[in-house]
């Protein structure tokens, strides 16, 4: 365990709520350092998907506003994974096409060393009328292209 001393504490304290992390390293006052975590960066290159669908569901009712869901498998090689599915931009062609970034974090911790497969979903309330089609990026790149089904 690496020993801070106190006026470097007294520094760090003082700094306004979110700027600790970043100016931590300037906070360097007797010559010790700190170390800062890492942010965890999107590992979603190693993780397998398959099975993407996409529907929007315009089913009538009381309080009923289209939906737009979408949802796949992701494969990873061991337990503990976080898997996100974030809404992307919405291009402006008629019909648009709606992008959704793959997002995935490898644990930090001791995991299961077990193959596991998990359901990535996502839905968009109050949807437009009518989608083309869903983009899966991880990062830049297109895992997946899949045509939008209307369900009424």
């Amino acid at each position: 365990m690496q020993r801070i001393a106190w006026p470097c504490l007294a520094v760090i304290a003082t700094l306004a709520p979110g700027q600790a992390a970043s100016n931590a390293a300037a906070a360097n006052v007797s010559g010790t350092s700190t170390k800062v975590a890492a942010a965890p960066v999107n590992a979603c290159e190693k993780v397998k998907t398959t099975g993407w669908k996409a529907w929007l569901d315009k089913m009538p009712g009381p309080h009923k506003t289209p939906t737009l869901h979408v949802a796949g498998q992701a494969t990873t090689s061991t337990g503990g994974w976080k898997l996100m599915l974030n809404r992307g931009a919405t291009t402006k062609n008629l019909p648009p096409t709606q992008y959704f970034d793959f997002v995935a974090f490898a644990p930090t911790g001791p995991a299961p060393q077990v193959v596991t497969t998990a359901e990535v979903k996502a839905e968009i309330k109050n949807a437009l009328p009518k989608y083309k089609e869903v983009v899966i990026l991880c990062g830049k790149k297109a895992i997946a292209t899949v045509p939008v089904k209307i369900v009424t």
